[in-house]
């Protein structure tokens, strides 16, 4: 379906997982274009820093702490949100990383990963997409996920095991909007210079591949802007998967 483009300036964009990273660099972009922001996170430091720039910037935001895995706290963000101008972006960003194996990663760190990368996503979709559904401007979904939905990284089990979640989660919305002027993109970083490391690994250097947030944020906008299923900041993952699906065909084939 050829949805057209999307009009910008004067709509809102919604990102969650907003205090840093990817999710600062999507927010600020966006108030570039000339949107309202509407922007969440747990982090309230970090919240009030982007703040502070988008206020200086002239730029009408609203900003909220929330825990994206908790139902409530995203239908109060969005409710009080609702007086903002239609949304025509939403970027369901937040996420966190934990280290470890199947057999030794604690299920407290586990059930963590799943209730923020996974929970937290289609809580945000079952928040905000009806009502972009129901305004009739063209929009788009985009939802973070990770080189880590294609292919498996050593040591980061449970990290990866939910971004390939989403990519079910998101063909499937993809295929539920078919219809309608909304469509849905997953964002596939590859290594990205944030902080999503200090978690586990505080003094960890970034890969010699890593690009800026910025970089990944407008990477993110260019595929949103045209409707593209996948949106990958690093093309020679594609090999890799190829790889992987290729060894994927040969266990079904039982060779």
């Amino acid at each position: 379906m050829n949805r057209g483009a999307i009009a910008l300036t004067g709509y809102t964009a919604v990102v969650t997982g907003a205090a840093s990273g990817i999710g600062r660099a999507l927010a600020l972009h966006a108030a570039e274009q000339g949107m309202t922001v509407a922007a969440c996170d747990r982090d309230e430091a970090g919240l009030a820093a982007l703040d502070n720039e988008l206020q200086a910037a002239g730029v009408q935001a609203f900003v909220q702490t929330v825990d994206v895995s908790n139902p409530a706290a995203m239908a109060d963000f969005v409710r009080v949100t609702a007086h903002l101008p239609p949304v025509v972006l939403l970027f369901a960003n937040a996420g966190i990383l934990r280290s470890g194996n199947v057999l030794d990663m604690p299920l407290v760190e586990w059930r963590r990963l799943i209730d923020v990368n996974l929970i937290g996503v289609i809580a945000t979709l079952q928040a905000f997409v009806p009502a972009m559904r129901s305004h009739g401007q063209r929009a788009q979904v985009v939802v973070t996920g990770s080189t880590g939905s294609m292919v498996i990284s050593p040591g980061l089990t449970g990290y990866c095991a939910t971004k390939h979640a989403l990519w079910p989660i998101v063909e499937a919305l993809r295929e539920e909007l078919a219809d309608t002027p909304v469509g849905a993109s997953l964002l596939m970083p590859g290594a990205v210079s944030t902080h999503i490391f200090d978690a586990v690994d505080p003094s960890r250097s970034h890969p010699t591949d890593s690009i800026t947030p910025e970089q990944a944020a407008s990477i993110a906008f260019a595929g949103a802007l045209t409707d593209q299923a996948k949106i990958l900041t690093h093309p020679n993952y594609i090999d890799r998967a190829k790889a992987r699906f290729a060894k994927v065909l040969d266990e079904l084939a039982g060779e």
